[in-house]
Formats: C-alpha cells, structure tokens, sequence
C-alpha cells in the first residue's frame, strides 16, 4: 500500500489500494487503483457527495445513517472515510466514483478500541448479496477495512446475526469477542491478539466444562 504525502486536499487522501473491476473485454475482473480518502465536515462537497450515495444507492441499508452522522462530525467525534476511484481533484468528490464508506466512532465498551459504526459496499460491489453476474466490483468491503488499519491501532465493531458476514470479518483478521456473539476485534498489536484469543479459549473450555 502506498502512503500518500499531500495534504492539500480537503477530503484527506490517506493511501491507495486496489480493488478487482470487471472487465467487459477479458470477461475477467482486473486489479485497478483506488484512493481511500477521510471526508471533511466543513467541505460541502465532501458532504454533498455522503448525501447523494445516500439517495442515490438503493439496497444500501445503512448510507442513509452514515449521512445523518455526516452532519454531526463537528459536535460529536465521528469520522467517516471512502474510497474512491478518483484520482485528483480530491476537493471535489464525485459520489458516483466512490466504492464504499466507513463510519467510525469511539467504542463506548472499551476506550482501547474505535468503533466501526458502519461499513457501507455500493451494491454494485457488495461480495455477499450482489450476484456474480450483475457485480461491477471486488474486495471493496476488504479493501476498506485494509486501510481502516492503518489508521487506527485497534477496532471494534458488532456484526450482523449472518454467517456469512461474520465469515467475511474473520477472514480480514477480527476475532470474534468471547463476551459478545457478534462482536468482533482487531488489533494491530500480537500481545492484544493473543489476549483475545485466550480469553475466548478459557471461556470455551469453561462452557464446555460446565455442559
């Protein structure tokens, strides 16, 4: 991954990833550039560009909460990223270029932890419920929580009651937390890692002790 230096943007070019696009001529999904950006609340085209992915990408359950707490950055500590297929002109998102969107906010469970309240895939590119044929895009969703981890030392998040959306965060390295069914950890530090998992084996031997 490439670190990005400028910051003469107003929504934040963080570092660039790749993501897979299909390709009408090979038939095939390719790798191709895309920019992971922090979106600015005092920029009314940062916000504009929330509002419209909002209105604009049907089947998205829960852009419209990610566009509702766009406008209370300022008074309450959320951040929200995107990553776009844009490549300049960063001061002027365009909403139809973007690819997916993370909210994130204190984890009121744990102040170790920042909370990922949403991860929003457009549904043209979502792994899990758009079908193969109709799906434009690939490992947005993995790529977004790629770069969330080089923001942040360590993430919470709670997980919807899906095996298959669970399977999706295990497979990006987040442990399942031994106290919450479906709330999952990350963390950039092994001695973090090994806590968590240990924590989940002693209370798996404790349950099984105990049936």
């Amino acid at each position: 991954m490439e670190k990005i230096s400028s910051i003469n943007f107003k929504a934040q070019p963080l570092n660039n990833i790749k993501v897979q696009k299909f390709c009408k001529k090979s038939k095939s999904f390719v790798p191709i550039n895309t920019t992971f950006v922090k979106i600015d609340a005092k920029n009314k085209y940062d916000l504009a560009a929330v509002e419209a992915a909002a209105e604009k990408w049907k089947d998205a359950k829960y852009m419209k909460k990610i566009a509702t707490a766009s406008h209370w950055m300022n008074a309450i500590p959320i951040e929200i990223y995107a990553l776009t297929t844009q490549e300049k002109n960063f001061n002027k998102l365009d909403y139809k270029r973007i690819l997916g969107f993370a909210e994130m906010r204190p984890d009121n469970n744990d102040e170790r932890f920042t909370a990922l309240y949403y991860l929003q895939v457009k549904p043209q590119a979502m792994d899990i419920f758009t079908p193969q044929t109709e799906k434009t895009y690939k490992k947005v969703g993995s790529s977004i929580l790629t770069s969330l981890k080089k923001v942040y030392k360590n993430i919470s998040l709670f997980s919807e009651d899906n095996t298959i959306i669970k399977m999706f965060y295990k497979k990006n390295g987040f442990i399942n937390d031994a106290n919450y069914n479906s709330r999952f950890l990350w963390s950039s530090s092994i001695f973090f890692k090994l806590r968590i998992y240990y924590e989940n084996l002693r209370k798996s031997l404790a349950l099984k002790s105990y049936s």
